[in-house]
């Protein structure tokens, strides 16, 4: 690219064919956002890339076409600076930059009216992200992995319309990308037509450039159309289809080379990554011709000349191909730093919580969902009172998604897990928005719910038209939709009424329903409904009062259709739920007409006697029933007298404490229940690699929960130390396996 003549380029649609391809004055103004305070003037962009940048394109994210090239004939060399102006009141803008190698960096939404200028670096390239970035413009990848350069790139129409040269006086050399735009509302699906230098023209025919946003020219020309997998449920691609795979470098080192071959051929053939590297937990998508059979040996060669093979991979059923880095040692210490080597700087995402609530939230951490600890308090000081906002300004590093945790007044905490603060402008707690995710779209499109009704989260979701060939991308992005939470989406009007939509779940399970009605039913239930009457999930409780009133946590009996006392031999127990509230995590339950049944007391009267630091415990419980089958019992000691955080609700103990024992009594050494088990320790500030520390509900919770609901636990007064065995003994009859049944 570097030997050819300084041309304007212009790029994207260019308004091609306006009669297919232009976008409304009436819808241009209707979407068009009013400038805050500031508008866009002149703007400074900073060179920092190894290399010189030739072309420079800068448009509103309104507006389909690219535009002129920004640098006119200049070019911006090295760590040098160009300035230039931009005309109108819209801030938000999108850039894409080309330099002498011909490669491409681009940067989506920045607002140039409260920062007027634009750092370049050389490798921030477009992600899956920001393709599937909702709003009037799409978005779409040309990738040439032909081994030829790309000379011209048109869209044809449906209809038998052409745009112009899309490439412009440029080409697209062989490795390179480039990121096109046009307007949603003109039509979505083209013929995507590429020439090439020697090699003649290729043809992807009917492609939906809203959905299927991923182009890729090959050595060998793709099929004419592409098709989602057929009704019926066979995973692999259909024969004669391409592979399309996700390459994920979860490493901390850059991905130099990508070989690919048939297992059992001779030779690696060429580097599939082309001029490009995948850089450090990043992602590279790799679209190849389909061989014989579905194994491959796959070889990645790391920064350094280290290098990870396998073989015998199955691509055929791989979305995405995870590499985890080279064998290294880790050293002790500081990471050393190479000789001048600077900081990357911190990108910095701006989210504001809002507390729908009725009391003050006093305690807000935010943290990577890579990493183990909470860290600070952000609010410090300060609290977010019922019906306020409150702006985060979190320091994120190449990655969207984060852990949200808040501790209102008293004690009680939510939590939202995976967040995605790059998409995400507002999370929500308390109130009806907590469980709503924003899947975007058109403004003015149909409105369409999605709610989880299922126990188990959904990882991804497709929606598309029936009469789309392709599945498209996955609408949660990187989030997920947990039970009882819903997704809002806005989907065009030109996409009709019926719509296709597949699920996957946490595990890897999938689901598809075809052919929905969503005019008739907007509002609709997904999630993995179960077969009636199996078991998804087991815990322990136990009987507080000789009436048949069982305790246990929240999350044991959370949605579940019903819970059962599972007794030997097969026979359950069926009970009614009186009440129960997930911020205490404790729920409490009846066996209905039973009476004078074996119960465990509380320790004290009235507010009891206070649970002491370095007092011993003992568990009774029914930790991982399907592999231990009966009770089970441990012993510690009281290590702590609060818990995650300082949650005062909470104690912390050192019994070991399994999956199963959740919900079980925490016992002194007389036999009296101190607590309850609520959970082991997970993420919160302190070492990734801290062992045995458990937390148990306090009695003066518990007691104030069972007021509540009108249930009144038996109490009795410490007496002698008793052995873990007749410990056991005692409270055997009254501590209880339970069942969750779908």
């Amino acid at each position: 690219m570097s030997l050819l003549p300084r041309l304007t380029v212009r790029l994207a649609l260019i308004a091609c064919c306006a009669s297919f391809i232009q976008m409304p004055a009436a819808d241009a103004q209707q979407r068009r956002r009013q400038a805050p305070a500031a508008s866009a003037g002149e703007v400074t962009v900073v060179n920092r890339a190894n290399a010189t940048l030739q072309y420079l394109y800068v448009t509103p994210i309104t507006e389909a076409a690219w535009g002129d090239d920004r640098l006119g004939s200049e070019t911006v060399a090295r760590n040098r600076r160009h300035r230039f102006n931009l005309d109108g009141s819209e801030c938000r803008h999108d850039v894409r930059a080309v330099y002498e190698n011909g490669s491409e960096e681009s940067r989506f939404g920045m607002d140039l009216c409260q920062r007027p200028e634009i750092t370049l670096n050389g490798r921030t390239q477009t992600t899956a992200a920001d393709l599937a970035r909702p709003g009037p413009i799409a978005l779409y990848l040309v990738r040439n992995r032909s081994g030829s350069a790309l000379q011209t790139l048109k869209l044809v129409s449906p209809n038998g319309d052409e745009s112009e040269d899309l490439l412009g006086s440029a080409v697209l050399e062989d490795g390179h990308t480039f990121t096109g735009r046009l307007l949603r509302s003109a039509g979505c699906t083209f013929d995507v037509v590429a020439t090439f230098d020697g090699a003649g023209e290729q043809t992807i025919s009917g492609r939906n450039l809203c959905t299927a946003r991923d182009v890729t020219f090959t050595a060998e020309a793709p099929p004419a159309a592409e098709r989602r997998q057929p009704r019926g449920g066979d995973a692999r691609a259909p024969a004669g289809e391409p592979l399309s795979f996700v390459v994920q470098n979860r490493s901390s080192v850059p991905v130099q080379n990508l070989y690919i071959r048939q297992r059992g051929a001779g030779g690696w053939g060429p580097d599939r990554l082309g001029n490009e590297v995948i850089t450090a937990r990043g992602a590279f998508n790799l679209t190849m011709p389909r061989g014989n059979s579905c194994e491959y040996d796959v070889r990645v060669v790391f920064d350094g000349n280290r290098q990870d093979v396998r073989n015998g991979v199955n691509l055929c059923e791989t979305t995405e191909y995870a590499v985890n880095g080279p064998a290294i040692v880790a050293g002790r210490g500081q990471q050393k730093q190479r000789p001048n080597a600077r900081a990357a700087q911190p990108q910095v995402s701006q989210i504001v919580v809002l507390n729908e609530g009725e009391r003050p939230v006093e305690s807000l951490f935010i943290s990577s969902s890579r990493v183990s600890t909470w860290g600070d308090d952000m609010l410090g000081a300060s609290r977010i009172a019922p019906g306020e906002r409150y702006t985060a300004r979190v320091e994120r590093d190449d990655q969207c998604n984060y852990d949200f945790r808040i501790v209102y007044q008293g004690g009680r905490e939510e939590r939202r897990m995976r967040q995605n603060i790059c998409s995400r402008r507002e999370i929500a707690f308390g109130g009806a928005n907590a469980f709503r995710i924003d899947g975007g779209g058109p403004e003015n499109g149909r409105k369409v719910v999605l709610t989880n009704t299922g126990r188990g989260d959904i990882r991804e979701l497709y929606l598309t038209p029936v009469t789309d060939t392709h599945w498209g991308d996955d609408r949660l992005g990187s989030e997920l939709l947990p039970r009882r939470f819903r997704l809002e989406l806005r989907l065009p009007e030109e996409g009709g009424c019926r719509w296709d939509l597949r699920l996957v779940y946490e595990g890897g399970q999938s689901v598809e329903k075809r052919d929905q009605d969503l005019c008739a039913q907007p509002e609709q239930a997904v999630g993995r409904a179960g077969r009636p009457g199996t078991v998804a999930s087991t815990g322990t409780g136990f009987y507080i009062s000789s009436s048949g009133h069982v305790l246990t946590n929240h999350h044991v009996v959370d949605g579940c259709s019903t819970v059962a006392i599972s007794r030997p031999g097969g026979q359950r127990v069926p009970l009614r739920l009186i009440g129960a509230d997930e911020g205490a995590d404790l729920a409490v339950l009846v066996q209905e007409g039973a009476t004078g049944t074996p119960f465990l007391n509380l320790r004290g009267g009235g507010a009891g006697k206070p649970i002491r630091a370095g007092e011993r415990v003992v568990l009774v419980g029914y930790p991982a029933r399907s592999q231990l089958g009966g009770v089970n019992v441990t012993e510690g000691i009281v290590s702590g007298l609060r818990g995650a955080l300082g949650d005062q609700s909470r104690f912390q103990y050192t019994a070991p404490t399994q999956p199963g024992n959740s919900g079980g009594p925490v016992l002194d050494a007389s036999g009296l229940v101190v607590g309850v088990v609520v959970s082991q320790i997970d993420k919160i500030s302190g070492e990734r690699t801290a062992q045995n520390i458990n937390f148990g509900i306090k009695l003066d919770l518990v007691r104030t929960f069972l007021n509540a609901n009108s249930v009144t636990a038996s109490d009795g007064e410490p007496g002698a130390a008793l052995a873990a065995a007749d410990i056991l003994q005692n409270a055997d009859d009254a501590v209880l396996p339970l069942d969750c049944l779908e």
